[in-house]
Formats: structure tokens, C-alpha cells, sequence
């Protein structure tokens, strides 16, 4: 059983959201301005991290849009109920990410990626565990990248999981909020999530 006071670090694409912001800001820009796309790959070629950055200055994504998904923002909620510090960190490019928490008002910090760095994987581990310490935070996600992460927090949140993620992470803590054969809500209202 995970401490109540432990932070709660939450990952945005295909977690908190239905969606790939990355993807969703890719195909925005070159289905815009598809010339753009030999840039593209200069961009890429620079570093995931400057891409992003290149595209969240060329596509504007309508964050109240978005397909939250509501099972996770009610073990948000939860937790936050418990006192627990609740922390967004996401691959997504920082402008997304703080638009998203500024509009969903439930995260207390927010760690993302910029134009010299892609908070993924690896990288994402090694900044929690500088930031929190080893097995001192829960994490959830929803995707085998996410592996290191999981492996360095004290409980591994796994959304939409499948069966290669649920195999893949039998040696830890974990807990399932959501598997991919389960359809979870995806309507977050505002209003319904009073604290």
C-alpha cells in the first residue's frame, strides 16, 4: 500500500489524456503546411526536444478539448485529498504541458520537455529520482518507456495496460488503474470535481 503522503507523478499521452500530443501537433503542422515537412526532419535531427519545440511554436492545441481521461483525474483527486503533492511530467513539449495544468488546476509543479531536452524514458527517470529520490514518489503511465520510471518509484500507476506492460512489471509495486480491453470515461466536466 503506497504512503498517502508520497508525490504522485503523472504522465500526460495516453495517461492523463486519450492522445499523443506529439502526434497531434505533428500532423496539425503538416497537414497545414506540408512544404514543412523537410524541416521536419532537420528539426528531428536536432533532438526530439528542439522538434517539439519547433512545433508547439507553429500549432496551438485546444487543451479544454482534449479527451481527459476521468479515472485518472479521480485518483488524482484522491490523492490530492490525501495531501499527497501531485506533479505532472511529461514528454510533451512545456507550453502544452502547463496549459494543461493551469486548465485542469490539480497539479502542484509541472516537469516537461523543452528545446534541449526530451523528459522520456530514461531521462524522465533520472530527473525524478534527482528531484524526489529513489522509490520516494509514485508514478503513473501507461507505456513500456515508461519502465524506468516505474522501476525508481515506489508504486507503479499503470493506465490502459496491457499485457506485455502488466508481464514487463510483475517485479514491482503496481497498481492497474485501467487496462487497454477497459474503456475508460474520457469527459472531463469541470464542475463534477469539487475537493
Amino acid at each position: 500500500m503506497e504512503n498517502k503522503t508520497t508525490p504522485l507523478v503523472v504522465d500526460l499521452d495516453h495517461t492523463l489524456i486519450e492522445t499523443d500530443l506529439f502526434f497531434i501537433s505533428s500532423l496539425g503542422v503538416l497537414s497545414r503546411k506540408p512544404w514543412l515537412l523537410f524541416h521536419y526532419f532537420f528539426w528531428l535531427w536536432k533532438g526530439k526536444g528542439f522538434l517539439k519545440d519547433q512545433l508547439v511554436k507553429r500549432f496551438e492545441i485546444n487543451i479544454p478539448e482534449l479527451p481527459y481521461n476521468q479515472s485518472v483525474i479521480n485518483y488524482i483527486l484522491q490523492r490530492k485529498k490525501q495531501g499527497c503533492k501531485i506533479v505532472l511530467a511529461t514528454a510533451s513539449h512545456k507550453n502544452y504541458a502547463f496549459a494543461v495544468a493551469k486548465y485542469l488546476k490539480l497539479f502542484d509543479d509541472v516537469i516537461a520537455t523543452n528545446k534541449d531536452f526530451n523528459l522520456s524514458s530514461n531521462n524522465k527517470a533520472e530527473t525524478l529520482v534527482q528531484r524526489f529520490g529513489e522509490g520516494n514518489f509514485d508514478y503513473m503511465g501507461d507505456h513500456i518507456r515508461d519502465l524506468p520510471v516505474w522501476e525508481v518509484s515506489q508504486l507503479s500507476i499503470i493506465v490502459n495496460a496491457t499485457s506485455r506492460i502488466i508481464s514487463n512489471t510483475k517485479h514491482l509495486n503496481t497498481l492497474i488503474l485501467s487496462s487497454k480491453n477497459q474503456k475508460p470515461s474520457t469527459r472531463y466536466d469541470k464542475k463534477a470535481r469539487k475537493i
